[in-house]
């Protein structure tokens, strides 16, 4: 199996996920003494969400680079960034990598592919909705991606950061998200959610939701695994 890295720290509580959830599909297949080797390097998440405000998307490729670099040194032969937010620059990276490193956003939309989703609600940080990151994603696949207000965006932004971030659920803020899922389901008639931030999936449940979650935290860490192989 080759060994993996891990661009951590983006936050701290879905650092854990990937790693816990790695080890977790290894011993499924090898038993309970089974662990994968995993590198990860945690990088200072201040920078990164320092350069997202000032939209100094060079800098955070760079920022990339540089931690996928390390992980390479440290030996990891495949590697994954543990953040859809950082997947905005994507294309500044892709061509510099220096290893071979598997996207969130490619395996999210093999997953509606595979499933044939129509209408998807899109959850994510504000960075990441107004980017347009999953929306270009989800129309190349012939389905329609379906966005909450700028207002609503502002809200969901403030329920992720900083309690999520950090692995903190506010029952007062997983209601009101609840709420926004709910209108959603209700009035748009989507068909699928897609959490598209790794810390969401601490939040919302798929128990939580009337129709398919669509897991993007989840859906990477089984891609990266398989990648491993």
């Amino acid at each position: 199996m080759k060994k993996i890295g891990l661009v951590g720290g983006l936050g701290p509580a879905s650092t854990i996920e990937y790693y816990m959830g790695l080890i977790h599909l290894n011993q499924a297949d090898y038993g309970k003494d089974a662990y994968p080797e995993i590198v990860i390097d945690s990088v200072d998440m201040s920078r990164h969400t320092k350069a997202f405000n000032e939209q100094a998307y060079d800098t955070i490729a760079d920022y990339l680079i540089e931690s996928l670099s390390n992980l390479k040194a440290a030996g990891a032969e495949i590697a994954a960034v543990t953040a859809n937010t950082e997947h905005i620059v994507w294309d500044r990276i892709k061509d510099r990598l220096p290893l071979p490193t598997i996207s969130v956003v490619d395996s999210v939309v093999k997953e509606i592919q595979e499933k044939q989703y129509r209408k998807i609600l899109v959850l994510a940080t504000e960075w990441t909705m107004a980017s347009g990151l999953f929306d270009r994603a989800i129309k190349e696949t012939g389905s329609i991606p379906v966005l909450p207000s700028k207002e609503e965006q502002k809200k969901i932004g403030s329920y992720i950061y900083p309690n999520l971030e950090n692995g903190i659920v506010i029952p007062e803020d997983k209601d009101k998200m609840l709420e926004i899922i709910h209108s959603y389901c209700k009035n748009e008639n989507v068909d699928a959610v897609l959490l598209g931030c790794t810390e969401l999936p601490l939040m919302i449940k798929s128990s939580d939701v009337s129709v398919p979650v669509i897991n993007s935290t989840e859906i990477h860490i089984k891609r990266i695994y398989q990648e491993a192989l």
